[in-house]
């Protein structure tokens, strides 16, 4: 954690009228809670700033994950079966909207590669796409705790047929040996876009090109399960 705060006291003057989505997986109750029978409980429910700029919980796909205390009150989180080379049904999800134009400034990762954990981690990023295909980066996954920093992703904004924008960011780690990848921060910065005009948030015709979130707030996956729907824009899913 200190090497991630003193990464961004050192850029703090260049994000004036920031906004901050982070993610610590603390130990705390909250409406979204990971756990494990070898581990603690993890809140995996974002700190976010503003009420414009906000994340999602993180989804994992295809993996387990084991929260374990790193210091008092705080958690990595332990992931285990990454494959040998990245495919779609492995990942760490990363999701967030933005109700007004937001220009997503930088991405920061502190992670680690366990005993015979993924080398190296392949990063997709999109905007307005519910699972990103575009590779922003690939890099090296260090033993001891490091952050990868990712600036000047884009602006999130709605389209004319859209009530908010929204930004998808795929992690996926891989070539290990079975071994975990382990996640202790990450933290996304983003400021308001300069705008003349006042945006209208009145429903459209067309919304089928909005993603899905469940009643926690988790982005839903076009999988099999029980529906129900809330309104136009919320369901829940019964696994």
């Amino acid at each position: 954690m200190k090497l991630f705060l003193t990464w961004f006291v050192s850029i703090a003057p260049l994000f004036v009228a920031a906004q901050n989505i982070d993610f610590a997986w603390l130990n705390t109750p909250c409406a979204n809670v990971l756990n494990c029978d070898s581990g603690c409980s993890a809140c995996n429910s974002p700190i976010n700033q503003g009420t414009q700029f906000f994340g999602n919980p993180v989804t994992f796909l295809g993996v387990d994950v084991c929260p374990h205390p790193i210091q008092v009150g705080d958690n990595v989180l332990l992931t285990y079966g990454w494959p040998t080379i990245p495919d779609n049904e492995h990942g760490v999800l990363v999701t967030g909207i933005a109700f007004t134009p937001t220009y997503l400034d930088s991405v920061i990762i502190r992670h680690r590669a366990g005993a015979d954990g993924p080398q190296r981690m392949s990063v997709r990023f999109g905007i307005n796409e519910n699972m990103p295909v575009t590779v922003m980066a690939d890099v090296a996954v260090e033993s001891q705790f490091d952050n990868s920093v990712f600036t000047h992703l884009g602006a999130v904004a709605a389209s004319e047929t859209m009530v908010y924008g929204f930004f998808s960011l795929l992690l996926q780690p891989y070539q290990g040996n079975g071994g975990s990848w382990d996640l202790d921060e990450l933290r996304i910065v983003g400021s308001p876009v300069g705008s003349t005009s006042v945006q209208d948030l009145s429903l459209p015709s067309n919304m089928t090109s909005l993603p899905r979130f469940d009643a926690l707030g988790r982005p839903i996956l076009e999988r099999r399960g029980v529906r129900f729907y809330l309104d136009r824009s919320r369901r829940v899913i019964l696994q």
